[in-house]
């Protein structure tokens, strides 16, 4: 079900993509070449520059009012002065490919005064791979020699009777063995560890992350593990951590029949606070626009300021439930200046498991 929905959004954006393609701008500014091909260049070669030049072929001035690139590898600079009639306008444009290995495939966007669209050049070419240091491919430093890939991952959702698993690469640096084990300091009880129990000097591997939910779960929501790697006896410099979001099965559900949570607004705006004991409290609605019954698995919130109240757990079809947010004041007496936290609501719609509520203040 969900890969038919990432097919169908894939389809509409390469619709609309085609669309803006089709339509020329009206420009009376022609460049000889909307497009540059770099050919292949190599990713620690340095900046690559390139030039599009436009003539003015209509009876009027031009001004060129803007110019914005589709990324930060990728600057131009131009003459921001009027273009007369059969004068010739350049574009000077830098492109870094440093980091930025594979395929280049980047737009410049020309804003001129004599067209509602903007005229669109384009960058094309391939950059080499350069070799990557020890220090880059593993840029976590735990300490004795150890170096990892990464020291966080989140999973994502989780559906309850799966198993997930990710492989974080390290390596030993050092020019002897190493001996490791692991220290949890947070512990959700679904996470298992596995790692070697000692590394030889110069060796590459995987530690194994793996979260297993069963089927008949009351967990629901964001579950994370905080762990530290002892090192030859010592904890490591960084933490090791983990999260998922634990949600129903939904491997059998139909999607027709499947209840659909819509909240009537993402983001509550508390204003000016006084520091206080009271309570202060917003109202959003949660209806269910699906076909069966929605369910409110979990509710949890970001900071202990802000709770969630459902006036109905579960919510029939075209119906709706009154969801009470509280910020309580005795909770921000230290706080001063803006106040964010986020709500998250967890249901059994398959679509979106999870919604989160954005919640502002401004302490006084």
């Amino acid at each position: 079900m969900k890969h038919l929905i990432d097919i169908f959004l894939t389809f509409a954006l390469l619709l609309s993509v085609s669309a803006l393609c089709a339509e020329e701008p009206s420009s009376a500014l022609r460049f000889q070449s909307t497009t540059h091909d770099f050919g292949h260049i190599r990713e620690d070669g340095g900046e690559q520059l390139c030039t599009f030049v436009a003539i003015n072929e209509g009876n009027s001035t031009i001004k060129v009012t803007n110019i914005e690139t589709s990324c930060g590898c990728t600057s131009a600079s131009y003459n921001k002065g009027e273009i007369a009639p059969n004068d010739r306008f350049e574009v000077s444009v830098r492109f870094d490919p440093f980091n930025r290995p594979g395929r280049i495939d980047k737009h410049i966007f020309v804003t001129v005064s004599d067209s509602e669209r903007p005229i669109r050049l384009l960058l094309e070419g391939f950059v080499q791979e350069r070799e990557r240091t020890i220090d880059e491919l593993y840029p976590f430093d735990m300490g004795g020699g150890l170096r990892l890939r990464s020291n966080f991952h989140a999973f994502g959702y989780t559906e309850h009777g799966s198993t997930v698993e990710e492989h974080i690469g390290y390596v030993n640096t050092s020019l002897e063995p190493i001996a490791i084990s692991i220290n949890h300091t947070t512990a959700s009880g679904w996470l298992t560890v596995t790692h070697p129990a000692m590394i030889p000097a110069g060796s590459t591997g995987d530690i194994t992350l793996c979260y297993t939910i069963p089927e008949e779960c009351a967990v629901y929501g964001t579950i994370s593990d905080t762990l530290y790697i002892i090192i030859d006896g010592i904890k490591a410099r960084y933490p090791l951590s983990a999260e998922a979001i634990v949600t129903d099965n939904f491997s059998m559900v139909d999607d027709i029949s499947a209840p659909r949570a819509d909240i009537s607004k993402n983001i509550i705006k508390f204003g000016e606070i006084k520091h206080s004991k009271e309570i202060f409290e917003e109202m959003i609605t949660l209806t269910n626009s699906g076909a069966s019954p929605l369910v409110v698995r979990h509710i949890e919130s970001s900071s202990e300021a802000v709770e969630g109240l459902v006036s109905n757990l579960s919510i029939e079809p075209n119906e709706s439930a009154e969801l009470r947010i509280r910020l309580h004041g005795e909770s921000i007496e230290l706080i001063e200046g803006i106040f964010t936290a986020r709500l998250r609501i967890v249901t059994n719609d398959p679509i979106r498991p999870m919604q989160t509520i954005k919640v502002n203040a401004i302490i006084d």
